[in-house]
């Protein structure tokens, strides 16, 4: 089952802060890359060599995350895609052409080791952006306790606006232009081992610093995200008489296809 979910692992890498929820009346519709309106729902084909799906998401209702108005996003059942895991039950929020995204999700190398990774406001568009700009980024360490090890995680999150495309073909449908954003993650394990023969517990590089994740959403004006491409690839070093309950390596290619919605 562990490795039905490798993407998992990875692609629930959004965010972490508190909100109250409401039903307000201030939803807006403004034409832009992810349009807000509450009812507004997007239904992606989802294809990997791994774990294969149909993923419903909508805007569901107003939410409050430091004094600022969000759109709250959620899907109809478990997710199947990197890009709907990353925004169901978290919000987003628009201006100067910019989309900010904040809330809370888990970021899970196996069901056995849960862990939390923050951001609050991370920029995930900007219509305005150069071609290339870095949009976004975010730095951090989490410590992690699994089954007696302690593992460090080193990540570096980074949103980064990619040269638009015209005549841009998804499934069956064929878009006049589309902005592209790529977002990684980078991130580096160390784990902390206690053996029986050794009195002083050492520090042993687990994996070094690489892109675990490399996604790349496609989005249209007044549509939203119309495809998303998602690379995962990770190699855990062996530790010598030690075994631990995550899998040693994991590679993914997923495509979630948008096939159906409805936008006002």
């Amino acid at each position: 089952m562990k490795n039905n979910y490798l993407l998992l692992i990875f692609s629930l890498l959004i965010i972490s802060c508190s909100s109250d929820d409401s039903n307000g009346d201030n939803n807006t519709s403004t034409g832009s890359f992810i349009p807000t309106t509450q009812g507004n729902y997007w239904v992606y084909d989802v294809q990997s060599n791994i774990l294969s799906g149909r993923d419903s998401l909508y805007m569901s209702n107003d939410t409050i995350i430091n004094n600022l108005v969000y759109q709250k996003l959620k899907t109809k059942q478990l997710p199947y895609g990197f890009l709907s895991n990353a925004l169901n039950n978290n919000g987003i929020r628009q201006a100067d052409g910019k989309i900010y995204l904040s809330g809370s999700a888990g970021l899970n190398f196996s069901q056995d080791l849960p862990f939390n990774l923050s951001v609050n406001d991370f920029v995930i568009f900007d219509e305005n952006a150069s071609d290339n700009t870095q949009l976004a980024t975010i730095s951090g360490t989490i410590n992690q306790e699994i089954e007696g090890y302690t593992l460090t995680l080193n990540y570096n999150l980074t949103s980064t606006s990619k040269p638009s495309i015209e005549n841009f073909i998804s499934g069956n449908n064929q878009y006049n232009i589309v902005k592209p954003v790529e977002i990684t993650l980078n991130l580096g394990i160390d784990v902390t081992v206690q053996l029986p023969e050794i009195p002083i517990p050492f520090t042993y590089p687990l994996m070094p610093q690489q892109n675990v994740v490399v996604s790349t959403q496609y989005y249209a004006q007044g549509i939203g995200a119309v495809k998303t491409i998602t690379d995962l690839f990770y190699n855990l070093a062996q530790l010598p008489n030690i075994e631990l309950p995550i899998p040693q390596s994991g590679t993914e290619h997923q495509e979630e296809i948008l096939v159906d919605y409805s936008v006002e």
